[in-house]
């Protein structure tokens, strides 16, 4: 996707405020997730009479053209006037699934309308409760097909520094949460956070739950336990932890300890279609796109965004091919070994 030169076309179009939120770690290390891909190599598989290459999924009983969900990203508002519309709008014509933020800058409504294709809604659970169930019921009318719970932020126990930068309005605004709050963000997280908060979740929204934030299979097994119907091996994009572990080196161990009880996906770093075959090798039943729709957004808007997808999807078919694989099914961890230094 040539990454660095959307990064690049990005920078070139957005202030140092916004500029520093989109690009924050807690580490200050941005590239360690993606370099921690290229620590797989594939290993092709030959003579297995490819006539097509299929790169569709099924998930939730809905299909998409490809393994590949468009992250649920805050504020995307600050980098483009269409935000999050022209994510949708994006998704939904190349054929994949996208996820809203709860700090999106668009009302859930308008983003619910601004296309007929499936779609999933991201939510915090906020010491406020009724902040956070007001908030799911509005996203199940609205007709998400999902809730994506994230579970990975310790509230006002600890936060990153980068967060407490000033910022301006863009950035800060938020679509429809919380019109009664006024602090911080991470401060009005819940930082208790249990499992029973999954059931509950699900109780309230109605709809299926995915946990985001795990890293290990015990914390899976404990979300799969408390009613959750998949698992996303997530970091937060380095934004939570210093020092945290790319996905790529956890995401084995959750998919073999999980042992299929529920479906993984992972995001973090993922930035060409080689990588997105490596984490499928891996066990992932899809993956996460974070920064790159930002950027791909301030670049160039939904036309930018569309070429983006567009290209993905043909790196994937493309390392499908190299590899032997006709159809996602036929990935498999035979494909993946550590690389050779």
């Amino acid at each position: 996707m040539d990454v660095a030169e959307l990064e690049a076309a990005a920078r070139r179009q957005v202030g140092d405020d916004v500029w520093a939120y989109f690009q924050g770690t807690a580490d200050g290390d941005l590239t360690k997730d993606a370099r921690a891909w290229e620590r797989w190599d594939l290993v092709p598989r030959v003579m297995t009479g490819l006539r097509a290459i299929d790169t569709s999924l099924s998930l939730q009983e809905d299909g998409f053209t490809a393994p590949v969900l468009l992250q649920p990203t805050a504020s995307q508002g600050a980098v483009h006037s269409e935000g999050e519309l022209a994510t949708r709008r994006a998704a939904a014509r190349a054929g994949l699934l996208v996820g809203y933020s709860f700090h999106a800058t668009v009302e859930v409504e308008r983003f619910a309308d601004a296309a007929d294709a499936p779609w999933w809604a991201q939510a915090y659970t906020m010491r406020d409760r009724t902040v956070s169930d007001g908030y799911l019921r509005r996203c199940a009318a609205a007709g998400a097909g999902a809730i994506v719970l994230t579970v990975d932020v310790p509230g006002n126990l600890a936060d990153a520094p980068f967060r407490r930068l000033p910022m301006s309005a863009p950035v800060a605004e938020r679509g429809n949460y919380p019109r009664d709050a006024s602090g911080p963000v991470p401060v009005e997280t819940e930082s208790c956070i249990v499992p029973a908060d999954i059931t509950r979740t699900a109780d309230i929204a109605g709809l299926p739950v995915w946990v985001k934030g795990v890293m290990t299979a015990d914390d899976a097994h404990r979300a799969a336990d408390a009613g959750a119907v998949g698992v996303i091996v997530s970091n937060h994009a380095r934004r939570q932890l210093p020092g945290v572990a790319p996905t790529a080196s956890v995401l084995r161990d959750v998919v073999a300890g999980v042992d299929g009880r529920v479906p993984v996906l992972v995001d973090g770093g993922i930035r060409s279609g080689t990588d997105v075959v490596r984490a499928l090798a891996l066990g992932a039943r899809a993956v996460g796109i974070g920064r790159p729709v930002p950027w791909a957004l301030a670049a160039g808007g939904q036309l930018r965004l569309e070429r983006m997808i567009s290209t993905l999807i043909d790196e994937i078919r493309v390392t499908m091919a190299a590899v032997g694989a006709g159809s996602l099914d036929e990935i498999t961890d035979a494909m993946i070994r550590p690389a050779f230094v």
